[in-house]
């Protein structure tokens, strides 16, 4: 039964992108109305929820979305899973999981089986979409190894895993024991492997393609990578809880996947953004009735675009990924400065000077105070530093007063997603009622 839902998975979700886009558009809003009425059917959270908020549910459509409560963290840590799991589901069938986020928040979830299979076809896809075969061979680090059939395919289907939390040289060494055809992994520890390999690791190390993920990357910072290993480096966004939203396709746009989540761009007030525009990311699961996610806060801002990608996807386009609405500096005049803006700031000094420093942090204090935390590189210069904190000033436009301090390494507390940029300013985003 398990080949048979990885199988009917995969052929699924590589038939969507070949629908047209207003097909595809149609197939969407019927399942995101299905996933509604099914959530209030069998899910108590989302049946109390939907009552307090007044919801017609045997009329409700997709244009309705809006009317829904929002779902948060706090939401999903208070009602798992007395509240939130489909009445008959079976727990002890389900694959569980777990996760903090950055945010540091500990949340717990479940997959039905289905799900999860379809959840792996989707990140198969995200690969397929760039050019790899069943011949080529994946190499991924990641702090676990993810689970999947136990099919034995001889020289198809070949998967390694190498942890995230070893040395960087080790992860080298495995990297040319392994001989990746495909590379996957955090962007940030991508780029400490692309910045430690010599020639002769690179004699071994000869990926197709790299894919990078989990963690907000620049493009300066995956055009180095590319450089060092030759090959082109791709970009997904996915999250724990939904999986796959969005990935590159070769022409270097960002699809939504619209057949596993309804994607919502909204303003502070709640109302959708127009194309171009910045907006809160709230996603809808389409794809798990055992426990589904229905307007759900991640906390991210991006770009909505228009009209089709050259590629021929049906998929819908994310013009820009513009890092965490937790991390969006709020601006003495009470505007948001995307932390995107602020990493291509600290990224096009490390790609000038190498040698400038080693890590760094920006933490915004208070609104009008901001902490620079800097592990110095071996070629250091204190006036390369002032002409960053001009750079950082350029960007932010608005007066704020800024102090350096050194470290000899920053703690990531634990953590394996690398935290750049934090602001410790309340967030305004949104106003809108959240269930």
């Amino acid at each position: 039964m398990e080949l048979l839902d990885h199988f009917t998975a995969a052929l699924a979700v590589h038939w969507h992108p070949k629908r047209g886009r207003r097909p595809h558009r149609i197939w969407a809003e019927r399942q995101l109305e299905a996933t509604v009425k099914s959530a209030y059917r069998q899910v108590p959270y989302y049946r109390e929820a939907f009552d307090r908020a007044g919801i017609d549910i045997a009329n409700f459509s997709a244009a309705d979305l809006g009317k829904l409560p929002f779902f948060t963290k706090n939401e999903l840590q208070a009602n798992f899973p007395a509240k939130l799991v489909a009445d008959g589901t079976q727990l002890d069938r389900c694959k569980h999981s777990a996760t903090t986020g950055s945010s540091g928040k500990a949340v717990s979830f479940v997959f039905h089986p289905r799900t999860y299979a379809y959840y792996l076809a989707t990140s198969l896809r995200v690969y397929t979409m760039i050019g790899y075969r069943p011949w080529h061979k994946i190499v991924y680090i990641k702090y676990t190894q993810v689970s999947t059939p136990k099919v034995g395919f001889g020289k198809f289907f070949r998967v390694a895993h190498i942890p995230s939390m070893i040395p960087v040289q080790e992860q080298i060494r495995r990297l040319r024991q392994e001989k990746p055809d495909l590379l996957v992994g955090y962007a940030s520890i991508i780029l400490d492997v692309a910045r430690n390999v010599t020639p002769a690791d690179l004699a071994d190390i000869r990926p197709r393609f790299v894919s990078v993920n989990s963690e907000m990357s620049t493009q300066a910072q995956r055009d180095f990578i590319a450089s060092v290993f030759d090959c082109p480096v791709y970009d997904e966004y996915s999250t724990e809880e939904t999986w796959m939203v969005a990935s590159q396709c070769p022409h270097g746009s960002y699809h939504l996947f619209t057949d596993n989540v309804w994607v919502e761009f909204l303003d502070p007030q709640g109302n959708e953004v127009a194309p171009g525009e910045v907006g809160e990311i709230v996603l809808t699961t389409l794809r798990s009735p055992a426990m589904p996610f229905i307007r759900y806060r991640i906390g991210d801002l991006g770009r909505k675009g228009e009209g089709p990608c050259a590629c021929g996807s049906a998929f819908p386009v994310l013009k820009a990924f513009d890092g965490r609405a937790d991390d969006a500096f709020v601006l003495p005049s009470g505007g948001r400065l995307p932390s995107l803006k602020l990493l291509n700031a600290f990224t096009t000094f490390i790609k000038s000077d190498p040698g400038l420093m080693r890590e760094f942090r920006l933490v915004q204090e208070k609104v009008d105070q901001v902490l620079v935390k800097l592990v110095k590189g071996p070629e250091f210069a204190e006036e390369r530093v002032q002409k960053l904190l001009q750079r950082l000033q350029e960007v932010i436009r608005e007066p704020v007063t800024m102090r350096v301090e050194y470290f000899d390494s920053l703690d990531r507390e634990g953590r394996i997603k690398q935290k750049a940029i934090t602001s410790l300013v309340g967030k305004p985003l949104p106003a809108a009622e959240v269930a």
